[in-house]
């Protein structure tokens, strides 16, 4: 069983956290379910557990008025904030620490390639490699602003090829084994709390207050203010994946000869392409 988490909670400092301003994934055209919605029906399959939500403060009521018209049950988290994505997953990391094995499927709210075959497909050629302990990216054709992910080799879309981080947008030259971040993961909860303790103990024990004082009110799960408030904004992007030498990654759109690759946040500093040695996460992160 695949734990799906939806990540909807205001990202950015272009919106203000007010009830009075809905993000646009909340939003839907006319009478056309908002992306939101329909990230969510594309979970409706066997494959799946009913997800978990997370929300900022602000936006509650919303989402769970689209969770209920969308017929999806499951538990929604309240930030108290803007969305704190590092912070976020080492909660959710904390959350499923006595289920190791979980595997966690992280996607935003406003990812659009979620429907159809072709997803359900990426993820489950992805079960291996995220079982074997591997933090797997779902790789886009398309500018996402997640950052740049470059292949080591060559692959067919039935599995992950290891890949390295770029930052910034992409380069004007067409690589052909560079590819977008689409910011949707597949990866074990353990190898996910290992990734924290490696990389980000800091940020972990600070987490773990936060969640330790989470309390459940009114059809929510709410972080605790002045626990989460204390820990900085930085992204799951630049505190983990940036300093990891390696992930796999998978392209859903990958066509029978297409390269596959791996990502970085981009906000971070450009740096030079290093070649490494690939590696299981699970070796690396080994709690």
């Amino acid at each position: 069983m695949i734990y799906p988490v939806v990540l909807a909670g205001l990202q950015g400092g272009t919106l203000p956290a007010t009830s009075d301003v809905i993000p646009s994934h909340f939003c839907a055209d006319g009478c056309i379910e908002s992306r939101f919605q329909s990230v969510l029906q594309s979970l409706d399959h066997p494959m799946f557990a009913a997800p978990t939500v997370v929300a900022c403060e602000a936006h509650r009521f919303v989402a769970m008025q689209q969770m209920e018209a969308a017929c999806m049950a499951g538990d929604l988290i309240i930030e108290p904030c803007r969305s704190k994505s590092a912070a976020l997953l080492a909660a959710l990391a904390l959350r499923f620490q006595d289920e190791p094995e979980a595997l966690l499927l992280i996607l935003p709210a406003h990812h659009a390639g979620t429907e159809g075959e072709a997803f359900r497909r990426a993820v489950e050629n992805a079960l291996q490699s995220a079982f074997r302990g591997d933090l797997v990216l779902l790789a886009d054709t398309q500018p996402t602003g997640y950052g740049q992910l470059r292949a080591l080799s060559r692959m067919q879309s039935r599995q992950p090829v290891q890949a390295l981080f770029s930052a910034g947008a992409a380069s004007s030259v067409e690589d052909p084994r560079s590819y977008s971040n689409s910011g949707v993961y597949l990866v074990r909860a353990g190898s996910l709390l290992a990734a924290f303790k490696r990389f980000a103990p800091r940020l972990l024990q600070s987490t773990k207050r936060a969640v330790c004082d989470m309390r459940a009110g009114a059809g929510f799960l709410r972080l605790a203010p002045q626990a989460y408030g204390r820990i900085t904004a930085d992204s799951f992007e630049a505190v983990i994946l940036s300093r990891m030498e390696t992930v796999s990654a998978i392209c859903a759109e990958a066509g029978p000869d297409a390269s596959v690759v791996g990502c970085r946040d981009p906000q971070l500093p450009e740096r030079i392409w290093a070649r490494v040695p690939p590696q299981g996460m699970a070796q690396k992160h080994a709690a």
